[in-house]
């Protein structure tokens, strides 16, 4: 990877300006990470309309906070209602179980750990993503990688994660973990990756439908059959541990939750003033409908629509050999991949970030062959990574006294909370994609 770095250093002032200043501004930006934590653990009013009366950690790692000290009192981890959206719980009962020794910490020390955790998990994506160009043969792409390195210490799905200490980052690597191990088939790796993905977001397990489309039926087989028992497993020892009644019991009020998550999201409308940070489909539809049921079919009849085209390229090499495929595009597999996790977050009805979306971009730039595609993934990323410079300005002017971040929060500095940004990223890669996979004969003209 260094070679690479160095090579383009040397090679561009343009990029050595570029990548200092990046520098800089992650360097500025974890201080200001470290001011907001400091902020959130001293009982005093804080941005954005939060005023705790005792020493707090980011919100979202007090929700697994939480849900672990609920678990050992045997309390219900599931809301009623998800009005409050910040404070629901959305993981199975282990995953509470798998927090509750970080309730021996501090506040401080607990909040200092994850972000350290998600610091290190963002530097070892950055590092397993050359590993797979790199397995794939793909020399331009890890040229790429270094060429877009300022892109990533400025790629605000890191820096919300940051912010609010939840899990995409290390969701990203997790499902990162899993293409790898998949597209080298190491089962073992690949099982392991798996199952702590099923134990947090199970739709993040995208990559485990790879092999069978790419027609590994035995490796796909094998992966499954140990999956379900390692899940049962999981499941059953947390169970155990909590006491068989109210084991049971939150695990059925998982699967519950599970089936009610979209209908009683506190949707927003245009009577709320933006759109707000949840990109979803059905999200944007509702806000400019209003929350009706013909809004809510027709959300559903759009990503219908716009899934129909994958389902149809999947049956296609699912029913096709692909083993000679396989041999000659062993990348098809990352492809396969790629457009799997899109497709999967069309679907969803709440859509905060794209935390893959770096790691496509990259793979797209270094792949692309036609001028106005890649012009278009420059103008819509480059869009998706002003997110966080504009989140700062808007905390910088919210100090200096003027009113730039509302309850919630969000930030009125922010393109993204009046345009739907990361869903605009998620179609543009996900049709570039599509069509490719589609198009055999361009698939192998990048082959050779």
């Amino acid at each position: 990877m260094s070679e690479y770095l160095r090579r383009r250093w040397a090679g561009s002032k343009t990029y050595r300006v570029v990548l200092v200043t990046t520098i800089a501004y992650a360097i500025f930006r974890l201080a200001v990470q470290g001011v907001y934590i400091a902020i959130m653990l001293s009982p005093e009013p804080a941005l954005g309309g939060v005023k705790p009366q005792v020493s707090m950690v980011p919100i979202d790692l007090q929700v697994y906070l939480d849900a672990a000290k609920h678990f050992q009192q045997k309390q219900d981890l599931y809301l009623e209602t998800l009005e409050r959206i910040e404070y629901h719980f959305p993981y199975p009962p282990a995953y509470a179980l798998a927090f509750t020794p970080f309730l021996w910490l501090s506040p401080a020390a607990v909040s200092i750990v994850h972000t350290l955790l998600r610091i290190a998990a963002y530097i070892l994506l950055y590092v397993c993503w050359h590993r797979i160009f790199r397995h794939l043969n793909l020399d331009r792409a890890n040229e790429m990688l270094a060429w877009t390195l300022p892109l990533w210490l400025v790629f605000p799905a890191f820096w919300n994660d940051l912010g609010y200490l939840n899990i995409y980052i290390i969701m990203a690597l997790l499902s990162t973990l899993l293409i790898e191990a998949i597209l080298k088939e190491r089962l073992v790796g690949a099982l392991v990756w798996l199952s702590l993905i099923l134990q947090t977001k199970p739709m993040w397990a995208f990559a485990a439908a790879v092999p069978l489309l790419l027609g590994r039926y035995r490796f796909f087989i094998k992966l499954v059959t140990w999956a379900v028992p390692v899940y049962v497993a999981i499941a059953g020892v947390t169970i155990l541990v909590a006491g068989p009644s109210y084991g049971w019991e939150q695990y059925t009020e998982y699967a519950r939750l599970l089936t009610r998550l979209g209908d009683d999201f506190p949707w927003r409308e245009m009577a709320n003033g933006f759109l707000g940070y949840n990109h979803s489909i059905k999200q944007i539809v509702i806000y400019f409908l209003g929350e009706t049921k013909g809004a809510i079919y027709l959300a559903t009849g759009i990503k219908v629509a716009l899934l129909l085209p994958l389902a149809v390229t999947s049956l296609r090499y699912l029913f096709q050999s692909s083993q000679h495929t396989n041999r000659r595009m062993p990348y098809i597999g990352l492809e396969l991949a790629f457009v799997l996790y899109l497709g999967a977050f069309i679907w969803l009805d709440i859509v905060w970030e794209v935390s893959l979306g770096i790691a496509i971009f990259t793979y797209l730039l270094a792949t692309l062959e036609q001028r106005w595609s890649k012009m278009l993934t420059w103008g819509v990323f480059l869009l998706y990574a002003l997110v966080d410079p504009l989140q700062v300005l808007g905390a910088i002017l919210a100090l200096c006294g003027m009113n730039t971040i509302l309850p919630g929060p969000y930030v009125t500095t922010d393109l993204s909370a009046y345009f739907p940004i990361v869903m605009l990223v998620i179609l543009t890669f996900y049709g570039l994609l599509l069509k490719r996979l589609w198009d055999v004969r361009s698939v192998y003209l990048l082959a050779r």
